[in-house]
């Protein structure tokens, strides 16, 4: 296992960019917080602590808000919300989820280690800050409490979890890929430009990457539809689209996979 650590600072729009990189059994990912005119967005996993306490000692956030729950996006939350004494903001659905110890299966301990529970406050659907004002918009899927932050004046998206990569391939057991693509087409009736996304980083074209994200579920959803209607399974469909399946599917105990994906598209869309 390797951690590293990685500031920099967009100077265009005044963004500053933390980085956590960890590499396990041949998986590489990336976890992204962001700090903006003084509000930090997400605060990281726990193993990234000390990091994000020099940075945050430094910076000096007014606030912490939240994308959704897991702990790679909270895990910092109990220990900066008590250092600095500052507020910290989450879907109301996850209030109390927030307040227990995280319950998270082994290989998600692995990669982020736990989150210790915290009290947070209603994220309200409009974040004032010094200079910037941010609408909250609910875009569940990856969970159901999932938000992401746009600045209509800037054209800026932090978009948490929504996107992560145009062509989805592995997802988590309980995500409802129908729902993401409800939310996607939401958020693509909005003007903006440059996303921040939580695992892929800053992306300067980011619109048209959620469009094509869109696009691709949809005809992939398609094709899993005509299959499983031509009395496929799901476990003999996502072999045959996905035929490599990739370690963190086995470390997970399949908690993490293609298999879910095939299985959200044909089951979920009923809910």
């Amino acid at each position: 296992m390797k951690w590293g650590f990685l500031l920099t600072i967009n100077h265009g729009t005044e963004v500053k960019v933390i980085n956590c990189k960890v590499r396990l059994l041949g998986t590489t990912i990336n976890v992204y917080a962001y700090f903006v005119d003084g509000m930090l967005i997400d605060s990281g996993p726990q193993r990234m602590k000390q990091e994000m306490v020099d940075f945050c000692t430094l910076n000096r956030p007014e606030k912490i808000v939240h994308t959704h729950y897991h702990e790679d996006h909270t895990g910092n939350t109990p220990y900066l919300k008590h250092k600095l004494q500052i507020p910290a903001y989450i879907h109301p659905d996850s209030l109390k989820i927030c307040r227990q110890k995280g319950r998270i299966p082994f290989y998600r301990f692995a990669f982020w280690g736990n989150r210790e529970g915290f009290e947070a406050e209603p994220l309200p659907g409009i974040i004032e800050n010094s200079h910037s004002r941010y609408e909250a918009i609910h875009t569940p899927g990856h969970t159901p409490d999932h938000v992401v932050f746009l600045d209509r004046n800037e054209g800026r998206l932090f978009s948490g979890d929504l996107f992560v990569h145009h062509k989805t391939r592995i997802v988590r057991r309980h995500e409802n890929i129908p729902l993401l693509m409800e939310s996607l087409r939401r958020l693509l009736k909005e003007n903006f430009e440059t996303v921040y996304c939580a695992h892929a980083g800053v992306l300067e074209h980011g619109y048209e990457l959620v469009k094509q994200k869109l696009s691709y579920l949809e005809e992939l959803q398609d094709q899993i539809l005509s299959m499983s209607n031509n009395g496929q399974g799901s476990k003999d469909i996502a072999r045959k689209l996905f035929p490599q399946t990739p370690t963190i599917t086995y470390f997970s105990f399949g908690q993490f996979s293609s298999y879910n994906l095939v299985r959200s598209l044909i089951e979920d869309r009923w809910q």
